[in-house]
């Protein structure tokens, strides 16, 4: 009886806070597209019982987000390897012009987020929220700190700022983490760019600013003369989009490379590809990590993301 009694009162609590969240303005899955372009789309996102900051209906986060857009631009034209073409992001917009900015709250709460947050995010976006479209990345806005106090975390197709966490709550802090962790969904950095540690991601000496983390400019993870080898200028993300664009997607989850036939991811994929019927780890990659792997049947063996229902690592 005591039991039973513990999830009325948890049911009827939740649902408390979720009818609490109807707000004017605000909206609780993504909006019709105004175009069917690759593009970005956020999320103002809650655990169960996370403080509502409003961020998605004060003008709070897209501030921020139109900011990190006027960065990009500046950032671009003034890369010197780069055509010297200012450019930006392409955001989900809304019919009236204004960024599509959805709100979730999650069905579990802070204390029970595993210690990389994402993990617990990702799936819950994809299966429950339906934000599982391959032409899309999904970036969160998460108001609460995450379990490992990392500022953000992200790969190709989702990512998230973690409000609450660290120095996070300054807003020049909450501008540089998502500039940074918006670089990790178009792939960056890819092993073979110059600087960039292996498996890492990341220049492997201190290069203030060049991820756009802690400072305005972009070094070669947008624009070098490396043969063979992605470089984000030529995302299908930004606008303008060059010629023969690169999609991180196809790279980081389906493991295809097309024309990248630098040494450095040929290596890397053929390991992956000799693993194929044993356990491949997150840390196995040439890119940051694509973040829709589905661990429940990678756990043991292969390379399994959403969607897909075969190995992609036998392929």
């Amino acid at each position: 009886m005591k039991k039973v009694l513990i999830l009325f009162l948890t049911f009827f609590f939740t649902n408390l806070t979720f009818a609490a969240d109807e707000k004017s303005g605000r909206f609780f899955e993504d909006q019709p597209d105004v175009t069917d372009d690759y593009q970005i789309h956020f999320n103002y996102l809650l655990a169960a019982d996370s403080e509502d900051r409003e961020m998605d209906i004060n003008g709070k986060m897209e501030k921020i987000l139109l900011e990190v857009n006027e960065v990009m631009l500046k950032a671009t034209a003034e890369n010197k390897k780069s055509d010297g073409v200012a450019r930006k992001y392409k955001f989900d917009y809304r019919a009236d012009g204004k960024l599509d900015i959805t709100f979730i709250r999650m069905d579990m709460k802070h204390k029970e987020l595993p210690n990389s947050a994402n993990d617990a995010i990702v799936p819950f976006l994809y299966k429950a929220k339906n934000q599982k479209n391959i032409k899309k990345i999904y970036y969160n806005f998460a108001d609460f700190s995450a379990p490992n106090r990392d500022g953000g975390e992200a790969g190709v197709g989702y990512g998230s700022s973690y409000l609450k966490s660290g120095g996070n709550s300054a807003y020049e802090r909450k501008l540089f983490v998502t500039l940074h962790e918006l670089l990790h969904t178009q792939g960056m950095g890819y092993d073979c760019v110059p600087g960039i540690k292996s498996g890492n991601g990341h220049y492997s000496s201190d290069k203030p600013g060049y991820m756009l983390g802690s400072g305005r400019k972009i070094g070669s993870v947008y624009a070098h003369a490396t043969e063979g080898c992605p470089q984000m200028m030529d995302s299908v993300y930004l606008t303008p989009t060059r010629n023969d664009p690169y999609n991180p997607y196809e790279h980081g989850c389906l493991l295809k490379l097309g024309k990248y036939n630098h040494p450095k991811l040929l290596k890397k994929l053929d390991k992956i590809k000799k693993k194929a019927n044993k356990k491949i780890k997150g840390n196995l990659r040439f890119s940051t990590s694509c973040k829709s792997r589905d661990w429940e049947r990678s756990g043991k063996s292969g390379y399994y993301i959403y969607g897909v229902e075969d190995n992609i690592a036998a392929r």
